[in-house]
């Protein structure tokens, strides 16, 4: 039997922590609700915006080069990665109409999609330039972007300690857990072990780099790496990006909302030809190498990194006329002061990883999968019982086997839960597929993807589905 085949039960760290943190409801909707049981997701319709997926890709093209080469990734091959993940994204506004000359394009949303290229490109950068000549002089690349499956119980027969591939092949209906490693990494000297993972931020405050110091969700995905390898995982880190928040801009009298990255927008006093020229500054506030800190004048206002060209400052045009393939976001962050850069790319770590932790961890997902298996089980018996999703009764059982926590928004009405249409009972929510706002989601992990598509309950074309619209 494939693993694609597989009967396990799959699960993964972020539905765990959705129910168990946040709200039942949403994991059921989600994950498990719809016609494919899977679960459902809101329609992409609007214009896609830069996320972690993004700035995943070009982070796997960086290590898997280290990995093969076990050297940096040269500036040709730095900026074709860099090229190929902001085509991939400006491709995929194109293919929802939002590019020029597309059925929804606009000055807005061209404005738009150069700022979240402009981020892309900036978080990439820096990654290259301030991570990985650190990383690459610590560590040997093991492992980049890998999917495993972890066995929580077995059902078979064979032991939770038999290889993964035997469970399979018995067609173990047990449960698994599924991991994807970001980054596995060997000490130059001593060989130890290091799991690094990627997350983007925009809102990267001192509370949100705390939690890791106690949360297990870090040091799970360090399950069995240990035995596969032989040594010891024993430092964990946190690749912070900060992309900052999309608030509106006060000073714009249209209040259209922008990035606040200093990735996207420098502060510009425009020139006065031929008497002076722009004058560039890298943010509000940063300091100088001397230690002083620096701010803008009053004539200074914010402007696109990528009307660069327009501009004839003279520190641009010195570093486009010596190499005039450079891009205006590559020379942006090669310019940008370290106390701006430091704030955009940064390590949270190492931290320690806490053994009785994760195996706590791991028999408390087992248990709460095993629970939701069972809860599963009884609405489908009750909906083979004559009872209907909009229908009291279903409701009412609902709300006593998973209930709500009511935290629609943590985060503030532009972030708020995208079930409340449905929980708040809007237009609509008796029947959430026909009323055009949902779709069925389409996991993103490879094994559960190719098990719905094994059981024929997603296209074979699902699989070719960008990683955004899962």
């Amino acid at each position: 039997m494939s693993e694609a085949a597989t009967l396990f039960w799959l699960t993964d760290r972020s539905r765990f922590k959705l129910a168990t943190s946040r709200c039942a409801r949403a994991r059921y909707l989600g994950n498990h609700y719809g016609p494919t049981g899977y679960g459902i997701t809101t329609r992409s319709e609007s214009l896609p915006l830069a996320t972690g997926k993004s700035a995943h890709q070009g982070l796997e093209g960086f290590l898997s080069h280290l990995k093969q080469h076990d050297q940096l990734p040269d500036l040709d091959l730095t900026r074709a990665i860099i090229a190929g993940v902001r085509e991939a994204y400006e491709a995929r506004c194109g293919e929802r109409g939002f590019r020029t000359g597309g059925i929804l394009s606009s000055e807005q949303t061209d404005e738009t999609i150069k700022e979240q290229s402009a981020l892309i490109s900036g978080l990439l950068w820096a990654i290259r330039l301030k991570f990985l000549p650190w990383f690459h002089e610590q560590y040997r690349v093991l492992e980049v972007e890998q999917e495993r499956l972890h066995l929580l119980s077995c059902a078979c027969g064979a032991g939770e300690g038999a290889p993964i591939a035997l469970h399979i092949a018995r067609g173990c209906p047990g449960r698994a857990l599924m991991l994807r490693t970001d980054c596995l990494a060997a000490r130059r000297s001593g060989g130890t072990l290091a799991y690094f993972e990627a997350k983007t931020t925009g809102w990267e405050s001192d509370a949100w780099a705390e939690q890791w110091e106690t949360d297990p969700q870090l040091g799970l995905g360090t399950i069995d790496l240990g035995e596969r390898y032989g040594a010891e995982v024993n430092e964990l880190y946190i690749l912070t990006l900060n992309k900052g928040s999309r608030r509106k801009d006060k000073y714009d009298p249209d209040q259209r909302k922008r990035q606040s990255s200093a990735l996207c927008y420098g502060y510009c006093k425009p020139g006065n030809p031929p008497f002076a020229q722009d004058d560039w500054k890298p943010s509000y506030e940063w300091i100088d190498e001397a230690g002083e800190t620096k701010r803008v004048s009053r004539q200074h206002r914010k402007r696109g990194v990528w009307e660069l060209p327009e501009s004839d400052w003279s520190t641009w045009a010195a570093y486009h006329n010596q190499d005039p393939t450079m891009t205006p976001e590559e020379f942006w962050v090669r310019l940008l002061p370290p106390s701006v850069l430091d704030k955009v790319c940064f390590l949270l770590g190492p931290m320690n990883r806490q053994d009785h932790q994760i195996a706590s961890m791991r028999r408390s997902m087992d248990a709460e999968e095993e629970r939701w298996q069972s809860i599963l089980w009884q609405l489908y018996e009750a909906q083979l019982g004559g009872l209907t999703w909009a229908g009291e009764e279903f409701q009412a059982l609902l709300d006593r086997l998973i209930p709500r926590s009511w935290n629609c928004r943590p985060y503030g009405k532009e972030h708020q839960c995208e079930f409340v249409p449905i929980c708040h009972r809007e237009t609509s929510w008796q029947d959430p597929m026909a009323s055009g706002r949902y779709q069925p989601r389409l996991p993103h992990h490879e094994p559960e993807l190719q098990q719905a598509i094994a059981r024929g309950l997603l296209p074979e074309t699902a699989a070719e589905v960008a990683e955004e619209e899962r």
